[in-house]
């Protein structure tokens, strides 16, 4: 849908949308001040992890994943916080550890508010009625924030690589995507959907992908592979169900553990999203929901990938399209109280799918923008 269409819908709904995403985020503004300190040091699996992870680097970058330092460098993990993310991220890390820890979390904080607003200038080159709050009045912008965590970063990455393949550069597309290894659970999905159509977004993947992860295994070495191996089994056993948005969530509430299930879902819904013909924005969009759901890992914070897609709805034809940003923004702004009922925003991003993808309402979705 061209920006003039849409237009009338954006001038109409922008008065109602505008005042709630005010009050959110000076709400999330004023929250994230007054327990600021406290979560520079407090969160075991929050910032701390990170921060300790650049000191650890800059003492023995080949133990990275030992278990045994880790808990030497971060003692207040409880052995529930670990960093099990690529190496490679270490590179913004080792800087911060220079500096004192509540310093370095405001930087931090800095640099992933700072890509946040870079979401929203990129979005806004393709969807004018976009608002700028959208990404501070987001639910998911605090909880990454009191976590200190790096999806402003990887949401940004998303953003830019939607502009690259929106311009048919699948090629750009794909390498920004491998950049974001360090979440490989959002990347991997989101990857294997546009490549079944696209192939130069795998081209372009492959080429930084395959170099950036051949650099990581030298700097840690054979021990620090099968650290790394031991060291993401041992998180992966602890996850609450509840607090995951995505279908092994769901599943884990209602049916308990059952991976092969989850993971046989995951694909079907994968193979869906692939087989979808239509126009570029649509079809990046609902890819992204798609990862949103089949991610391994997928916690609140981890929801800011969705920013994508809510701004692709604001400018749908359909109205109920048009109201999923805001539903979604009250939905998480709820969860940040009790992030355990996570897995209802996953049940509500597969009903959305299923209404985007029955015949009628993905002909109409489509042929639009």
């Amino acid at each position: 849908m061209s920006a003039s269409s849409s237009g009338s819908y954006g001038s109409r709904e922008n008065h109602v949308r505008s005042p709630l995403l005010l009050v959110l985020t000076c709400t999330y503004a004023i929250l994230f001040v007054l327990v600021f300190r406290h979560f520079a040091y407090g969160e075991p699996g929050g910032f701390p992890v990170f921060y300790t992870a650049g000191k650890l680097a800059r003492f023995d970058l080949r133990n990275l994943y030992s278990q045994h330092f880790q808990d030497v460098f971060h003692p207040a993990n409880d052995r529930v916080g670990y960093f099990f993310h690529l190496p490679y991220e270490t590179i913004l890390l080792v800087p911060l550890s220079y500096l004192p820890q509540t310093l370095a979390f405001a930087v931090w904080t800095l640099l992933n508010l700072g890509c946040l607003l870079g979401v929203a200038v990129i979005l806004r080159r393709h969807f004018p009625d976009f608002p700028l709050l959208t990404p501070l009045a987001f639910g998911p912008t605090l909880s990454l924030l009191l976590n200190g965590q790096d999806l402003g970063i990887l949401a940004l990455l998303m953003a830019l690589a939607f502009d690259r393949f929106t311009k048919e550069k699948d090629l750009q597309a794909g390498a920004i995507l491998a950049l974001g290894l360090f979440k490989f659970p959002l990347i991997v999905p989101l990857v294997a959907i546009l490549a079944f159509r696209y192939w130069r977004v795998l081209v372009g993947f492959i080429a930084v992908s395959v170099p950036l992860l051949l650099a990581s295994a030298l700097v840690v070495g054979r021990q620090g592979i099968h650290d790394y191996v031991a060291l993401t089994h041992g998180t992966d056993a602890k996850e609450a169900p509840g607090i995951l948005v995505n279908l092994r969530g769901i599943v884990g509430v209602f049916f308990g553990v059952h991976p092969a299930v989850v993971i046989a879902l995951s694909i079907a819904l994968m193979a869906v999203a692939a087989w979808i013909k239509g126009k570029r924005i649509p079809v990046f969009c609902i890819a992204v929901i798609v990862t949103q759901l089949a991610s391994w890992h997928a916690h609140l914070y981890d929801a800011l990938i969705l920013l994508v897609p809510m701004a692709w709805m604001y400018e749908s034809k359909s109205q109920w399209m048009r109201h999923t940003p805001t539903v979604l923004i009250l939905m998480t702004a709820a969860m940040l109280l009790d992030p355990s009922y996570g897995f209802l925003l996953a049940i509500y991003l597969c009903v959305v799918l299923s209404l985007i993808l029955i015949p009628r309402s993905a002909r109409m979705t489509l042929t639009g923008t």
